[in-house]
């Protein structure tokens, strides 16, 4: 059975592509016009098949109900409009003079007229009662896609293939506003309720917000990776949704310009998305046959923040400790409210994986490194590229950002490391003397130095950042060095090697002044304590240790993992160490003793990256996983007893049970029997009828099913799999997944 996502109702699936879809304005039909060139109309309480209304050759590219009454209007790819009486299922005009196909339609607010548009350029308005044209509009210099009424009906906004949109007085029929800004086709225009604003999506992967007085733009909502085919304002004007190429639909703060939600779960091109009445649900066409419902006004929606939909590389606190950023081979990153986990912007123009991210020192900024061989610069307020920094030959595995703020550093897959400039985005110096693949980069305290190494080479390499030259190569370890680091002071380095050892450089003289032998095997993470007077390494042989740096002493072996130690990380005062493990747990450690204060539940996915709040009095560490989510954690003194609680987390949509025993369901509605059906499930399920009674038992409802061990657990299952065996006579009252 596939997985469930929070918030999504049963889809209808069509033996044909959806190219439209529209909600009456009572909410209780959806309308979907298809690739035969009939239109579908369904209940929206029991989703089934009211009528069918045929009469259009080709496919209906758009519809649209008008405020009130029984009509309805559609556009064909056959080059005609057709009003129609949806209660009869009968054609009352056919609107025929435009000289190619109709892709846009609108009722006005009082509607008495309805307006059309082509890819013959024009814009018409039609009056309802007489189905003859009253006017036509001519401006655009390519085909019309789109047309909307405003609230008020005194004007019309036009979307078109000549990249503009066009804001009309029907009046006057004269054109107010031309805007420009997109930088391909306008597939879609929509007005706001209050009639302030226009939207409008394009070619160009963006959704531009236009004041609607002045002409200008307002907001640029950036995030979808490929073309934008639809756009919708929710009734209350306060979010905006979009769909396209990306096979996906986003939900936008249209205050604060921030991407709320991704809606995932087409396999192919959104093509038309609409608000329910009330706004608290979505209805969405695609390509692929069927139209997605969405609740978005569930508890479950508003609580979780979307996760990356594949394995999140890095996660990084905002200098002033208010955002976290992760970045994932999903190709994104995300920048979440530290706070409450909500998702302030979701990046999305990276073309492949996306390895590492750096915040600028003010915050203000986000530098991210691509597999797609590019720098990006983000601007963290707004969520906009910035700047794109090119001229990788090879994946960018890591970027750093100066102390300073004045240069970001990336290295990439093939040796090399760049200097650029955060302000102008020049390269300032290539520095090649790698001989594969950069593996770390990390600027002295004062920026005046930068230090690399190779994931295969052995040495690291110390450069001035001014003049790009380098001023020592620290040779010595006899395996990868795979961790660096420099003192709070910035006179020493520290290294870590699979060659089981820790070494401490002179950065003035390149000399290794301290050998640290104790690890039996690869040394993977080496961190200074936030004094500078202590180095914690993680190993691969599943130990932490904390050194003395001035004796060189190893002061504590912190033991209790069961598999290679790759995150470590010290709090804000230095007090406490988080560390993560191949063996999916995280563990809470104190400095003083080397006791194991807490351990991390485990997640049944592997830790990938934490980074601790070294600003707030919070004691809360951010950790990124395997499964695309970010989970906010928070130490809590509760007397003698040490806590780790869940602040917040993102979810990935999939309900994953493990070790799992559920007891007495209650609530399975026929809404809910009518999505398990849809993903897989077979039979006839008890007690799923009515909302709110009992149901005998998860075991007889599995059963009834036939629900395999597979559709219930995407990952794995337990062995306790064959009680879905047993017969309905023994009634168990549990379930053990």
């Amino acid at each position: 059975m596939a997985a469930v996502k929070f918030g999504e109702l049963p889809f209808l699936k069509e033996d044909q592509q959806v190219f439209s879809c529209a909600y009456s304005l009572d909410g209780e039909s959806l309308a979907l016009g298809l690739e035969s060139g009939d239109i579908r109309i369904f209940s929206t309480s029991t989703w089934e098949l009211i009528r069918t209304l045929s009469g259009h050759e080709e496919g209906v590219y758009n519809i649209a109900y008008p405020p009130q009454g029984n009509l309805m209007v559609s556009g064909s790819l056959d080059y005609t409009a057709r009003i129609w009486d949806k209660e009869a299922g009968t054609c009352i005009h056919t609107l025929r003079g435009h000289d190619e196909i109709v892709v846009g339609v609108a009722f006005s607010p009082h509607g008495d007229t309805v307006a059309s548009t082509s890819f013959d350029m024009t814009v018409r308005v039609w009056d309802v009662a007489a189905g003859d044209c009253r006017l036509i509009l001519i401006g655009h210099t390519q085909g019309v896609y789109d047309v909307v009424y405003s609230p008020n009906g005194d004007r019309i906004a036009s979307g078109s293939d000549d990249e503009t949109v066009r804001l009309w007085d029907i009046g006057t029929e004269q054109c107010l506003h031309t805007m420009r800004g997109h930088s391909g086709a306008v597939n879609r225009v929509a007005y706001s309720p209050q009639g302030d604003h226009v939207a409008s999506c394009s070619n160009d992967k963006t959704v531009r917000i236009w004041d609607a007085e002045t002409g200008e733009c307002s907001r640029i909502l950036d995030g979808h990776s490929d073309e934008v085919f639809t756009v919708a304002y929710s009734p209350q004007g306060d979010i905006i949704a979009s769909g396209g190429r990306d096979n996906t639909v986003r939900i936008w703060d249209v205050e604060t310009g921030s991407c709320r939600q991704i809606l995932a779960g087409h396999s192919d091109s959104v093509m038309s998305v609409m608000f329910s009445p009330r706004g608290d649900r979505i209805a969405c066409s695609s390509r692929d046959n069927t139209v997605r419902l969405w609740d978005v006004g569930s508890a479950e929606t508003r609580r979780f923040t979307t996760s990356h939909t594949n394995a999140v590389r890095c996660v990084q606190y905002s200098p002033r400790g208010d955002q976290v950023a992760s970045c994932s081979d999903d190709k994104s990153i995300r920048l979440l409210d530290a706070e409450t986990g909500v998702c302030r912007h979701v990046l999305a123009e990276h073309s492949d994986w996306v390895r590492s991210v750096a915040f600028s020192p003010s915050g203000d900024l986000v530098a991210s490194g691509s597999d797609d061989r590019t720098v990006r610069l983000w601007d963290v307020e707004s969520g906009a590229c910035r700047q794109i920094f090119t001229g990788h030959t090879g994946r960018v595995f890591v970027v750093a950002y100066s102390p300073q703020g004045n240069q970001i550093a990336s290295g990439d897959g093939i040796g090399t490391l760049m200097l650029w400039s955060a302000t102008t985005g020049a390269c300032q110096h290539v520095l090649s003397h790698h001989a594969d693949e950069v593996a770390s980069i990390v600027y002295s305290p004062d920026g005046s130095h930068i230090t690399s190494t190779s994931q295969y080479d052995k040495i690291i390499r110390l450069w001035n950042t001014e003049t790009g030259s380098c001023i020592h190569t620290l040779s010595g370890h006899g395996g990868r060095v795979a961790s660096i680091a420099f003192s709070p002071q910035g006179d020493h380095l520290v290294s870590g090697s699979t060659d089981g050892t820790m070494r401490m450089w002179d950065v003035d003289t390149g000399e290794c002044r301290q050998i640290s032998i104790g690890h039996t095997k690869s040394v993977l993470l080496v961190v200074y304590s936030p004094q500078g007077n202590q180095v914690a390494s993680g190993s691969d042989d599943r130990s932490v240790r904390i050194w003395d740096i001035e004796a060189g002493e190893c002061l504590h072996t912190l033991t209790g993992h069961t598999g290679g130690v790759t995150s470590v990380i010290y709090s804000s005062k230095g007090d406490q160490i988080v560390s993560g493990s191949w063996d999916k747990t995280a563990r809470l450690w104190d400095v003083t003793s080397g006791q194991c204060r807490a351990v991390v539940p485990i997640m049944d996915t592997d830790i990938m990256s934490i980074a601790w709040n070294t600003v707030s009095d919070d004691d809360c560490f951010a950790i990124g996983y395997g499964d695309g989510s970010v989970h906010m954690w928070q130490v809590v003194e509760d007397g003698s007893e040490c806590i780790i609680r869940l602040r917040w987390r993102t979810v990935n949509g999939g309900l994953v049970l493990m070790g799992t025993r559920i007891r007495d369901v209650h609530g399975l509605s026929q809404l809910n029997k009518q999505l398990l059906m849809q993903r897989g499930a077979v039979g006839e399920p008890f007690g799923l009828h009515e909302v709110g009674k009992k149901v005998a038992s998860m075991v007889s409802v599995v059963s009834a099913l036939n629900l395999t061990p597979s559709g219930i657990v995407p990952r794995a299952v337990s062995s306790a799999s064959p009680s879905l065996k047993q017969s309905e006579e023994q009634e168990e009252e549990e379930i053990d997944l």
